[in-house]
């Protein structure tokens, strides 16, 4: 089963300026055993990222027996500045087993200016 994910990068102050421009890698968090990456991109014009992947890059062994009723990936996002630092990460804030069809990353505007996230 494929799955489609749209993350969307923000300023947490006003969620109306996107970050386009910004590396962001978005993630499966687990809690027994290695997160599972599901993709690296560059957000666009609109701050927005689509991921699409299979289940086999998040299912493991955590997620068995019934891991297609009970679990979807717990998801997360590392931020990335241009020398490839990640800068800002949600991976301590994870919701269990939600699925949204936009997830969007509201970055603290000091974040933002340190490292000029959002900048082309």
């Amino acid at each position: 089963m494929k799955l489609m994910m749209r993350v969307q990068l923000v300023l947490d102050e006003n969620r109306k300026h996107v970050l386009p421009n910004v590396q962001v890698s978005l993630y499966d968090r687990d809690w027994k055993s290695a997160d599972d990456l599901l993709g690296t991109a560059v957000t666009d014009a609109k701050g927005e990222i689509y991921f699409e992947f299979d289940e086999k890059k998040y299912k493991d062994d955590e997620d068995a027996p019934d891991w297609r009723i009970e679990s979807l990936p717990d998801l997360y996002v590392n931020v990335f500045d241009a020398q490839g630092n990640v800068v800002y990460s949600t991976r301590d804030v994870v919701a269990r087993d939600k699925f949204p069809k936009l997830l969007v990353v509201p970055i603290p505007r000091a974040i933002v200016e340190q490292h000029a996230l959002g900048n082309s």
